[in-house]
């Protein structure tokens, strides 16, 4: 005979009431949030199948609005979230999110700001008030806030300041000082300000996922300012004790064109990292940098008998060879040959 668990219960335990009618609210915002999808994606996908005009945004956002304004909170919240679905075509409704920036409720301020995120720099008009939301008392607001400040981009450059405020000050908000991380480099922040607390915080953060994006917005100011300080940083991130902002690093160090030529010692010490994302990456990053160097050759040689397979592919690759065992000739015609693309990044 086959008793019970141990520890299980003799019988189970109904939830309670409110937990019962939490679940059924739940399901009926879900089924809430499909039924306007359902009405308003025909009128978009219809226009777009019949011609070249924008879709028409009154239609497709009037329902969501009506929903917004006479709903309860669940179908508040599943409106606002289907404004975000729809994307730029919500743009009517920036005006209404605006207003629900000041909201009482937590989760309709934080599902306001995810809405204008969406629409993107169709909703720029909402940037002083995405700014102002930087400081909102809960830092799921505030997290959401800084994404869609990204998502708009370089209209929501007024924001530098307060993004840098949150970015040093917001201790307790790994998640919001990781967007406002992105957000500068999205924005095209001056590069005096933005570079100094960028390299601050891949410093100096505790949360390798705000010290991952750094690199890459770093990367940005790098490859698109040329500052030197910008490239001083990636070069010091190999040493960083995660692995994925040391990788983020050696993938960034190749997209900083003349100057990248000067750091192929330091990605050839990236070869030996023990995570064998980072020696992927390195090895790729090399192939970029110094493709004719002997020594960077025999350096990649090695890496054909690395312990992961991921990393023997990425320097049979480097080296123009289907064979893993094929030879370094000596002969001086050998080359590395250039990825034709950058790996992915890990944004942490």
């Amino acid at each position: 005979m086959i008793g019970r668990p141990l520890f299980a219960p003799r019988r189970a335990r109904r939830a309670p009431r409110a937990t019962r009618r939490e679940g059924r609210s739940f399901f009926a915002s879900r089924v809430c949030l499909m039924a306007c999808l359902v009405v308003a994606l025909p009128a978009i996908a219809t226009q777009k199948v019949i011609g070249d005009e924008p879709p028409d945004a009154n239609a497709a956002v009037m329902p969501l609005l009506r929903q917004y304004a006479t709903g309860d909170l669940p179908d508040r919240m599943v409106a606002l979230m289907a404004m975000r679905e729809l994307g730029p075509v919500a743009w009517p409704a920036v005006p209404v999110l605006v207003e629900a920036l000041e909201d009482p409720v937590m989760g309709i301020r934080k599902a306001a700001a995810g809405a204008l995120g969406g629409i993107g720099p169709a909703a720029a008009s909402a940037v002083p008030a995405l700014t102002a939301a930087l400081s909102d008392p809960h830092r799921f607001v505030r997290s959401w806030a800084a994404m869609a400040l990204d998502e708009i981009g370089p209209m929501a450059r007024s924001a530098t300041g307060a993004l840098l405020r949150m970015l040093e000050g917001d201790r307790e908000n790994r998640r919001g000082r990781a967007w406002c991380a992105s957000a500068l480099a999205k924005v095209e922040a001056d590069p005096d300000l933005a570079v100094p607390a960028l390299l601050r915080a891949l410093r100096e953060d505790p949360s390798e996922e705000v010290r991952s994006v750094a690199v890459l917005s770093l990367e940005h100011y790098g490859r698109e300012a040329g500052c030197r300080f910008a490239i001083r940083g990636l070069v010091d991130a190999l040493d960083d004790p995660h692995w994925k902002v040391r990788g983020n690093a050696a993938c960034a160090l190749p997209e900083m064109g003349a100057e990248a030529s000067r750091i192929a010692s330091d990605l050839a010490r990236a070869l030996h990292d023990e995570a064998p994302y980072v020696r992927g990456c390195a090895v790729r990053a090399l192939a970029e940098v110094d493709p004719g160097s002997a020594a960077t050759i025999r350096a990649i040689e090695g890496l054909l008998d690395d312990p992961d397979e991921d990393v023997r592919r990425e320097a049979a690759r480097a080296l123009g060879r289907k064979d893993p065992g094929a030879t370094f000739s000596g002969d001086g015609s050998d080359s590395l040959v250039r990825p034709s693309r950058a790996p992915g990044r890990h944004r942490g």
